[in-house]
C-alpha cells in the first residue's frame, strides 16, 4: 500500500501541474484524470461515466498517450506522465486489483497494443500486463496468444523477463493448441532457441557488473527455458523436430552447479545411430512379441505395472510432497514426485551451508537453482514427447555409458547438486525415462566382446552397469529422504528393467545391502520405496544365483538356480546369503515386546536368511504401521507368490497376517490383502497338482487345507463387512482359487458352506453385477470339480445363474458370464467324453488284438506250400470266406454304430438335463455369439458343447446355431475367437445329425474349413480348423467334400513353411503335425475312390510332403507317432481284399511309397 500510495500521490502532483499549465481546451482531460483518481482513492462504488473502471482508465491512457504523441518533438513531460500512470497502474493491481473489476480486456489489448507498436515505457507496460494475464480462462488466453507472440523480443534484459513472464503465464493457461496457435508457438520457440544458440544473452554476461543483472540474466534464461518446456509440451511434432537443440539446451543448463562460472553457448546432441538401430520397434510391438514369446501354460501372475509416463506429467512440473504421497498410495505408486524439498528448499543442506554466505550470493545460488530447475523440465517436456525409438537414440546424453561414468547425466546431478530439490527431480526424471525401456534393456549383454570392436550389447551392458554403481552411491551417502525417495523408486524401476540373467552377477550384492538398511529407516516413505524396489527384485521371473541368495531362497530351490546357471563360465560359484544379524534379531525381538505383538515362541519361526520375509511380517504385525508401508508389504508378498518356495513353509503365519488384513479399517489394505489371497491360492493349487504322493507333499497338502480352514470365515466376514464392489470381486476371485486339492479335502459343512456363500453371492439381485459375475466365474470354476461335476441340480443352477448375467449392459459381466457358460458346457458334455474315452480305448484294444491275430494267420499262410490247384481251390474259398467276412464285418459295425447311438442315447436319458434349459443355453450361446469378441470367444466355446447335446429333431435350432459359428470363424476379428469357434465346429461334428439334416450347410462348413486350413494367417487359427477334421470318424460324413479337403491339406502342408511373421514360428512344428496327423486319419477312412484323387494331390508336392511327413513322425511323442508309421501298411490292409482297377492299384502304391517310414 505505501509504494501504491507513493505512485498515487507523484501522478496526483504531475497532473495538478499539467492542469494549471495547460490550456483551456486541455483542462476537461486533465480535470477527468484527476476525477478518476480521486474516485479510486476514495473507492467509490459507481464509475462517474456509466462505463467499467478499466474501460475508462483504458481511454485516459488513450488521450493521454495521445497528447504525448503531439508533444513528443517540444518535451518529454507527457512520455513521464505515461511513466507515472502505469508505475501506479502497476502498484494497483499488485494491492488494490479489484478497484478495476473483471472486465480489464480492454486494458489488456490498450498495452499489448502499445508494446506492438513501441518499445518505449516496454518495462512499466510489460509490467502492469503480467498481473493481467494471471489466471486467464482458456479462451481469453488463446485470444492473447498471437498478440504476445507479435510482440518482439526486447534488447532490454528486464523487458525480456517480463516478456517472458507474460508469455509463460499464457501458455499455461492452454491444455491443447489450435493449428494457427501451433503455428505461433514454432515461431515463439525458433526464436528462443536462436538467442540461446546465437549467444544473445551471453554477450551481456561480459558486460555485467553487479550481482543484480547477474541474478536477472539466470532469471532470464531459467524462464525462457519454462516457455520452451510449455511449448514442448503442448507441441509434440515440434519437440521432435527440434529434438537435439531442446536436450542440448536443457543439459547444458541442467549441468550449471558452479555459481561462480558464466553461461556458455549450448551444443545439440545428435542421437547415435547404433541405438537407433538396434531399436527399430516400437516399445508396444517389441512387448507383444515378447508376451509371446514367453508364453507358458497357465495362469500367472501378473507383474506389477508401473505408473505411465503420461500420469506424470504434472508431477513433473510441480513435484508433489511426500505427505501427499504417504495419503494416497494407490494413486502415487511408484513414480509420483514426493519431493517434499519442493516447498522446505530452507532445511536442505545446502541452504543450511548458505546460511553463512551473504545475502546476495545466496540470491544468485537461488536463482542458479530455479535455472536447474527449469532445464530438468524442459528435458522432461522433450523426452515425453519422443517416441521410444527416437529417444533412445540420446540415451548415451543422459545416463551414464561406463563404470568410470562422467559428469553430464541425470544420475551424476542426481549424485552431486547442492540443492534438494534438483537432486530429488534429477532422479525423478531418470525414473521416468527407464520407465519402460525394458525392451531396449533387455539387449544388454557383458559377454566377452571381440578384441577390434565394442558390440552394443556390451555398450549397453556397460551403461545398466555404471546406473546401478551411481544409485548405490547415492543410497550409501545421501541423508535427505525426498532424494532417499526418489532413488529408491528409480532404483526399482531400473530393477524390473534389466535383464539380470544376462549380466555379470555381482552388482545386486551392492546395493540390495543398503536397501535392507532403508527399509528399517524412520520415514515411511523411504521405507515403503525400499520394499518398492525388493519387490520388483523378487518379482523377477528368472532368478539368479546372487537373487535368490538377496532375497533368502531355500537351499534346495536355490540348488536349481545353481543348475540352470552351470553352463555360465562368468557365474560366480557361491554367494553368501544376506541374513539379519543378531543384533537386528534382538532388535526385532524387543520392539514386538514393546509392542505387545504376539509371542514369537508360539509361532512358526522363519529362518534368518529369510530376512525380507521376517520383515514384511513384521511390519503387518506391528498395528502401528502406517496404511502405505502395511500396503507395500502385501505387494511384497504378492510378487513372493511368484517364487512360492519362499512362502511354501510359512503359510500358517501367512494365513494369520492375511487374515488380519482382510481386517484392516484401511480399504486399500483390504483390497490387496484379497488380491494377495488370491495369488497365494492360485499358487498353492498349482503346487498341488504337480506334487506326487509323497509323504512329504500329502503333509504339505494338509497345511494348504488348514490354510483355507483359516481364511474361509475372514473372506466371509469381509466380504459382508465390505462396501466396496472391487474388494468383493476381489475375494470372489480368491475363493476360485482354492483348487481341486483343497476342495475335496474340506469337510462337507464347510463345503456347503462354501457353496451356498458364493450362490448367494450371484443370486443377490440387490447386490453389484460385477460382484455377482465375479462369484459366479467363482461356481463355474468349482462346476469342473469332480464331486460336483455329476450333481446336475448344481450345475443346472448355475446355468440359471449364468442366463441372468448373460445380457447384462456391462461388457465385463457379460464376459465373466460367457466365460462361465462355457464352464458350465464342459461339465455337461463331460460324462460323454468320459464315455467316448472309455469306448475309443476299448476299440483300441479290440483293432490291436485283431490286428495281431490277422499277422499271425499271414505267418501261418506263408510256411504252407500247396500246388497249385489247391491254392487255387482255396484261394476261391478264402475268397468266399473273406467276402462272408467282409459282410460280417459290416454288419458287425453296423451294430456297433447302433450299439454307440443307443448307449449315447442311454446316456444322454440319464443325464435327463432338462430340454427347456438346454434350448435357453443354446439360444443365450447364439445371441451372445453377436457380441463383442472376448464375450464371442467363451460363447463359440460353450455353443460347440451344447450342441453335442441338441436332439436331432432339433432341426432348425442346430442350422441356426451352426450358421451362427460359421459366421464367427468367417468374420474378421480376434484370432481368439476363431479358433475357440473352430473347436467348437469340432465339437459339433461329432454329432452325425448335423450331416444328414442339410448337405448345403456341411458344404459351407467344408469349404470354409479349407479357407481356414490353407490361406489364414494366424497358425493356431489353422491348427485348430485341422483339428475339427480330426473329429469326423466316418468316411460318409465328407460326402463329397472329401477331395477338397484332402487337396486343402497337401496345399496347407506346402505352405506351413512359409511365415509371413516371425511370432508364427513356435506354432509351425504344432501345425504340422496336425497336418499330417489328419492326412494319416483321413486316409484311414479312404475309399478304393478316393485312392486315385489322394494321389492327384500330392504328385505336384511329393518332396514337401514326404519332407515334412517324416520330420514330424521322428519328431513327435511315440504313441502320437503310430498314426504315421502305420498308415502305409494300413492302407495296404485295408485294400489287399478290395478289387482295385489298375488306376487304384497304381495310387495306392504311390501313396505307400509317398509315406513310407522306417521304424
Amino acid at each position: 500500500m505505501d509504494k501504491e500510495r507513493r505512485a498515487y500521490e507523484a501522478l496526483l502532483q504531475t497532473v495538478n501541474t499539467r492542469l494549471r499549465s495547460a490550456r483551456p481546451a486541455d483542462q476537461v482531460h486533465h480535470e477527468r484524470q484527476l476525477q478518476f483518481l480521486r474516485d479510486i482513492d476514495s473507492q467509490t462504488p459507481t464509475p462517474p461515466y456509466g462505463v467499467q473502471r478499466a474501460a475508462q482508465l483504458t481511454q485516459l491512457l488513450t488521450e493521454v498517450a495521445g497528447d504525448g504523441q503531439k508533444s513528443a518533438n517540444a518535451d518529454g513531460e507527457s512520455l513521464q506522465l505515461i511513466s507515472l500512470w502505469l508505475q501506479w497502474l502497476h502498484e494497483l493491481l499488485h494491492s488494490r486489483r479489484q478497484l478495476l473489476g473483471d472486465e480489464t480486456q480492454s486494458l489488456r489489448d490498450w498495452l499489448l497494443q502499445r508494446l506492438q507498436q513501441q518499445n518505449t515505457n516496454a518495462v512499466e507496460m510489460l509490467r502492469c500486463l503480467l498481473p493481467l494475464l494471471d489466471a486467464l480462462p482458456v479462451g481469453v488466453a488463446r485470444a492473447q496468444l498471437p498478440q504476445l507472440a507479435a510482440i518482439p523480443l526486447p534488447s532490454s534484459m528486464e523487458a525480456a523477463l517480463l516478456l517472458l513472464l507474460c508469455q509463460d503465464a499464457v501458455l499455461g493457461a492452454l491444455t491443447e493448441l489450435q493449428p494457427a496457435e501451433l503455428q505461433l508457438c514454432s515461431q515463439l520457440a525458433s526464436t528462443l532457441l536462436h538467442a540461446h544458440y546465437a549467444g544473445s544473452w551471453l554477450l551481456q554476461a561480459s558486460q555485467l557488473s553487479t550481482a543484480g543483472l547477474q541474478e536477472q540474466q539466470t532469471l532470464l534464461v531459467a524462464h525462457s527455458l519454462l516457455v520452451l518446456q510449455k511449448i514442448a509440451a503442448l507441441h509434440a511434432e515440434y519437440a521432435q523436430q527440434q529434438a537435439p537443440e531442446l536436450l542440448g539446451l536443457a543439459l547444458s543448463y541442467m549441468r550449471r552447479m558452479d555459481t561462480s562460472a558464466t553461461l556458455q553457448l549450448p551444443h545439440r546432441v545428435q542421437p547415435a545411430q547404433q541405438s537407433l538401430a538396434a531399436y527399430g520397434q516400437d516399445a508396444d510391438e517389441l512387448q507383444a512379441a515378447s508376451s509371446q514369446s514367453n508364453a507358458a501354460a497357465g495362469r500367472r501372475v501378473k507383474s506389477r505395472k508401473m505408473r505411465s509416463l503420461a500420469k506424470q506429467r504434472t508431477e513433473l512440473v510441480q513435484p508433489t510432497t511426500s505427505g501427499g504421497a504417504q495419503e494416497e498410495r494407490l494413486q502415487q505408486l511408484l513414480l509420483q514426485g514426493s519431493t517434499a524439498a519442493s516447498n522446505g528448499d530452507s532445511n536442505s543442506n545446502s541452504d543450511n551451508a548458505a546460511g553463512a554466505q551473504s545475502a546476495g550470493v545466496k540470491q544468485q545460488r537461488q536463482c542458479q537453482v530455479k535455472l536447474r530447475l527449469a532445464a530438468l523440465q524442459l528435458l522432461g517436456a522433450v523426452t515425453k514427447q519422443l517416441p521410444r525409438r527416437l529417444l533412445y537414440g540420446y540415451w548415451h546424453a543422459l545416463f551414464p555409458s561406463n563404470s568410470a561414468g562422467d559428469a553430464d547425466h541425470l544420475l551424476h546431478l542426481g549424485a552431486n547438486d547442492g540443492n534438494v530439490r534438483c537432486r530429488a527431480l534429477a532422479l525423478q526424471l531418470a525414473a521416468q525415462l527407464y520407465y519402460g525401456s525394458k525392451p531396449f534393456l533387455s539387449q544388454a549383454n557383458d559377454t566377452t566382446a571381440p578384441s577390434n570392436y565394442t558390440p552394443f550389447a556390451l555398450s549397453l551392458a556397460s551403461s545398466v552397469l555404471a546406473a546401478y554403481g551411481q544409485l548405490t552411491g547415492i543410497l550409501q551417502r545421501e541423508f535427505a529422504p525426498p532424494v532417499l525417495t526418489q532413488c529408491l523408486k528409480c532404483l526399482a524401476v531400473l530393477v524390473q528393467a534389466t535383464p539380470f540373467d544376462q549380466l555379470q552377477m555381482g552388482f545386486v550384492y551392492e546395493f540390495v545391502p543398503h536397501v535392507k538398511k532403508l527399509a528399517r529407516h524412520m520415514d515411511t516413505g523411504v521405507k515403503v520405496s525400499a520394499l518398492l524396489v525388493m519387490e520388483m527384485l523378487v518379482a523377477t521371473t528368472r532368478l539368479t544365483q546372487e537373487i535368490a541368495c538377496a532375497v533368502g531362497l531355500p537351499l534346495s530351490e536355490r540348488k536349481a538356480v545353481v543348475e540352470r546357471q552351470r553352463h555360465n563360465v562368468r557365474a560366480a560359484p557361491e554367494f553368501e546369503q544376506l541374513c539379519d544379524s543378531e543384533e537386528e534379531a534382538e532388535e526385532e525381538q524387543e520392539e514386538q515386546e514393546q509392542e505387545q505383538l504376539p509371542n514369537p515362541a508360539t509361532q512358526p519361526s522363519i529362518p534368518r536368511n529369510s530376512w525380507l520375509l521376517r520383515l514384511v511380517l513384521r511390519y503387518l504385525d506391528c498395528p502401528g504401521s502406517a496404511a502405505p508401508l502395511r500396503l507395500e508389504c502385501l505387494q511384497v508378498i504378492l510378487a513372493m507368490a511368484t517364487h512360492f518356495a519362499l512362502l511354501r513353509d510359512h503359510l500358517a503365519r501367512l494365513a494369520a497376517v492375511l487374515s488380519a488384513a482382510l481386517a484392516d479399517p484401511s480399504l486399500d489394505v483390504r483390497l490387496y490383502g484379497a488380491r494377495c489371497l488370491d495369488a497365494v491360492g492360485f499358487q498353492m493349487a498349482r503346487q498341488a497338482q504337480e506334487q506326487q504322493q509323497t509323504e512329504e507333499e500329502q503333509l504339505q497338502l494338509q497345511q494348504h487345507l488348514l490354510f483355507w480352514q483359516r481364511l474361509l470365515q475372514s473372506i466371509y466376514v469381509a466380504y459382508l463387512a465390505a462396501n466396496s464392489a472391487t474388494l468383493k470381486c476381489a475375494l470372489c476371485d480368491a475363493l476360485s482359487n482354492m483348487g481341486v486339492c483343497s476342495f475335496e479335502r474340506l469337510p462337507q459343512p464347510q463345503r456347503n458352506a462354501l457353496l451356498a456363500f458364493l450362490l448367494g453371492c450371484s443370486s443377490d439381485d440387490a447386490a453389484d453385477p460385477l460382484v455377482r459375475a465375479a462369484a459366479l466365474r467363482a461356481l463355474a470354476v468349482y462346476v469342473l470339480q469332480p464331486t460336483l461335476r455329476a450333481d446336475l441340480v448344481f450345475v443346472e443352477h448355475a446355468a440359471e445363474l449364468a442366463l441372468r448375467l448373460i445380457g447384462d449392459p456391462q461388457l465385463a459381466v457379460r464376459i465373466k458370464a460367457a466365460w462361465a457358460l462355457g464352464n458350465i458346457s464342459d461339465a455337461l458334455v463331460a460324462p460323454s467324453l468320459e464315455a467316448k474315452k472309455r469306448q475309443e480305448e476299448k476299440q483300441r484294444q479290440e483293432e490291436k488284438a485283431k490286428q495281431q491275430r490277422q499277422q499271425q494267420q499271414l505267418e501261418e499262410e506263408e510256411e504252407v506250400e500247396l500246388d497249385v490247384e489247391l491254392q487255387e481251390e482255396e484261394a476261391e474259398e478264402e475268397q468266399e470266406i473273406e467276402q462272408q467276412q467282409e459282410t460280417a464285418q459290416q454288419k458287425k459295425e453296423k451294430k456297433e454304430e447302433e450299439k454307440e447311438d443307443h448307449a449315447h442315447a442311454q446316456l444322454e436319458q440319464e443325464e435327463h438335463i432338462s430340454q427347456s434349459l438346454l434350448m435357453r443355453l443354446i439360444e443365450a450361446a447364439v445371441a451372445a455369439c453377436s457380441d463383442h469378441d472376448k464375450v464371442r470367444a467363451n460363447a463359440v466355446r460353450a455353443l460347440g458343447n451344447l450342441l453335442r447335446l441338441l436332439p436331432s429333431a432339433e432341426h432348425e435350432l442346430m442350422l441356426r446355431a451352426m450358421s451362427k459359428l460359421l459366421d464367427c470363424v468367417r468374420a474378421a476379428g480376434s484370432a481368439k475367437v476363431k479358433w475357440n469357434a473352430c473347436y467348437a465346429l469340432g465339437n459339433l461334428v461329432r454329432n452325425r445329425s448335423l450331416f444328414a439334416s442339410s448337405g448345403s450347410l456341411a458344404g459351407t462348413l467344408f469349404t470354409t474349413l479349407g479357407q481356414l486350413i490353407v490361406q489364414h494367417a494366424n497358425f493356431k487359427v489353422r491348427i485348430n480348423a485341422t483339428a475339427v477334421l480330426l473329429q469326423i470318424e466316418h468316411r460318409a460324413d465328407f460326402g463329397q467334400h472329401y477331395a477338397g479337403m484332402w487337396a486343402a491339406l497337401v496345399a496347407a502342408t506346402e505352405r506351413s513353411n512359409a511365415l509371413d511373421t516371425f511370432v508364427e514360428y513356435n506354432h509351425r512344428d504344432g501345425l504340422q503335425q496336425q497336418l499330417c496327423l489328419a492326412m494319416a486319419h483321413m486316409l484311414a477312412r479312404a475309399r478304393p475312390d478316393d485312392l486315385l484323387t489322394c494321389r492327384q494331390a500330392m504328385e505336384s508336392q511329393l518332396e514337401a510332403i514326404s519332407g515334412t511327413w517324416r520330420r514330424v513322425a521322428y519328431r513327435i511323442l511315440p504313441e502320437q507317432a503310430t498314426a504315421l508309421f502305420n498308415c502305409g501298411s494300413m492302407l495296404q490292409q485295408r485294400f489287399a481284399a478290395n478289387a482295385l482297377t489298375g488306376e487304384q492299384r497304381n495310387a495306392l502304391t504311390f501313396l505307400v511309397a509317398a509315406l513310407r517310414l522306417e521304424s
